[in-house]
């Protein structure tokens, strides 16, 4: 089993369901604390107080809009009812853009974030890029809005609730006014209308509280945990206390001795634009001499290389070292050897030939040459984004109560708004089912575009990965990206889509481990290494 596939046997089946504010979500915090410290990373353990539910919050704005739109009936409550009306309307989209709404005045119980940090050596005078990893990791109670019969049309419900809602005022103060006398009681009927429609969500959001059970949170989201501890995995140290290797620092001009020749010799330096060789390259021995031509006192080099020969003595020229003169037609020569397979040497003892720097024909069928090579290019690819993310700060965040208004995220950004300014969050929900993508856009109330380096991050992400991940605009429920992109973070989501844009089994009793898939979660796995690199 693969570590993501443990981390999710772990939370979804072991813990089971993890409802906000339960002893089943905080021994899921306490499995994904010790996964950090088994890794040896800084942890924290961030609690807080937070609302258990948000549906008695959403019944209380559908029966003042309800009540609001019954009272513009009767002229002498028209006012009083356009006040209801605006206060339901105002405080239902500050909520649902995560600012404060009557959930905060709803009964509270203990949750907690989970917080761990990567902080990479860094050099004097440098600064680090700091990257947020998010991941919820309590689960949802069902409700029939998400039943496979009623959640294909959950982004059309969900309009109508908020439309409606936003336009009750509207429709409440057209009553109020002096001059619409005439047009009564079609105005009013006008008005009840549609704020009849908010009797179902009232109805639904109630029955979801004496009823809906919580469910296993596989897709939704230990997939999104199992993700982010892999990608912990790929881009943290394994050794406890371990602290990437700094580069020797360069030798100052001031530091640099030149080595003495022997007594009564002297040495000349090489041209500025003379090549270098690797010592490694050449079996040579270095011997000082007097040189006729050079005078008294002069350094000559003997290079006496297996298979090799000395260079030009002082006085020759290049031309005349090669044997060549001034009538070479270096065309006409090549036309004459015609391949590469004519170089060959006569002292060649393996009887293989120079090949201009090819490799030999022969490893090429050999399975020890192709398994070299097919573990360099595997290298390449999964350990290489890796290294290049660990040079990043990374801070890993396992949100709790994300599913009753984002209220971990929200309290995380609160308390180090200061950490975060110039941080890059990747909130990572929901990759268990279907393709991965990232998220362009999302938000309940407005509309929050992601951050444009992150998405061209994304893009390069995938071009150099090769992998099948796309973009798209998510229309459902905040994540715990919205509340960073609300307040002005650098922010975007990675989730997962069916091929009609859905969650699959989203806040339903299907979503168990059996019906996710671990391969997709490794592929969100590497493509957030990869956007971390490539940030």
């Amino acid at each position: 089993m693969s570590a993501e596939g443990m981390h999710l046997h772990q939370l979804a089946e072991v813990v089971g369901p993890r409802p906000a504010t339960t002893d089943a979500e905080a021994r899921a915090a306490d499995y994904i604390e010790g996964v950090f410290r088994a890794r040896g990373l800084e942890v924290e353990r961030q609690e807080f107080l937070t609302p258990r539910t948000y549906a008695w919050s959403f019944v209380a704005y559908h029966l003042m809009t309800v009540a609001a739109a019954l009272a513009a009936g009767m002229p002498v409550l028209r006012w009083p009812a356009l006040g209801l009306a605006v206060v339901s309307a105002v405080v239902m989209w500050m909520e649902l853009d995560t600012r404060w709404g009557l959930i905060d005045l709803m009964p509270k119980g203990p949750s907690q974030n989970v917080i761990a940090r990567y902080v990479p050596k860094a050099r004097r005078g440098e600064r680090v890029r700091r990257v947020v990893v998010v991941a919820h990791y309590d689960s949802a109670r069902s409700s029939i809005a998400f039943s496979p019969g009623m959640v294909k049309n959950f982004s059309v419900s969900f309009g109508l609730m908020k439309w409606i809602t936003l336009l009750t005022p509207a429709l409440v103060l057209a009553s109020a006014l002096p001059f619409t006398a005439p047009l009564q009681p079609w105005l009013w009927y006008a008005t009840l209308t549609p704020a009849a429609y908010l009797v179902f969500p009232l109805l639904v959001n109630v029955h979801r509280e004496l009823f809906g059970r919580t469910v296993d949170g596989a897709n939704d989201n230990a997939s999104g945990v199992a993700a982010m501890l892999g990608v912990m995995e790929r881009v943290t140290p394994e050794v406890e206390g371990y602290e990437p290797p700094a580069a020797e620092p360069a030798l100052a001009e001031s530091d640099w001795v030149e080595p003495e020749p022997p007594e009564g010799m002297s040495y000349v330096p090489a041209e500025p634009d003379a090549a270098v060789l690797p010592a490694d390259d050449f079996d040579t021995e270095i011997s000082w001499g007097a040189s006729a031509s050079a005078g008294q006192g002069q350094a000559v080099f003997d290079l006496e290389e297996t298979g090799g020969q000395a260079g030009p003595e002082e006085g020759d020229s290049v031309a005349g070292w090669l044997g060549v003169n001034d009538g070479f037609d270096a065309r006409k020569q090549g036309r004459r050897i015609g391949s590469w397979d004519n170089f060959e040497d006569a002292d060649d003892p393996d009887g293989m030939g120079w090949k201009g720097g090819a490799p030999p024909f022969d490893d090429l069928d050999d399975p020890g040459f192709a398994a070299a090579e097919a573990a360099r290019i595997r290298r390449r690819v999964t350990e290489r984004p890796g290294r290049e993310a660990a040079d990043k700060e990374v801070w890993f965040v396992a949100t709790g109560a994300e599913e009753v208004g984002t209220r971990g995220m929200r309290a995380f950004l609160d308390e180090y708004s200061e950490d975060l300014r110039d941080a890059m969050i990747v909130n990572i929900d929901g990759v268990g089912v279907g393709n991965v993508h990232w998220v362009t856009a999302e938000g309940m109330a407005r509309r929050y575009h992601s951050d444009r380096r992150l998405a061209a991050a994304a893009r390069r992400a995938v071009s150099e990965g090769g992998l099948l991940v796309r973009a798209r605009e998510y229309r459902g429920l905040s994540t715990d990206a919205t509340p960073a992109l609300a307040r002005g973070y650098r922010a975007m989501s990675v989730m997962a889509f069916d091929i009609n844009g859905r969650i699959p089994n989203w806040h339903w009793s299907t979503d168990v481990a059996d019906n996710v898939s671990v391969d997709t979660i490794e592929v969100a796995t590497d493509f957030v290494v990869r956007l971390i690199a490539e940030i």
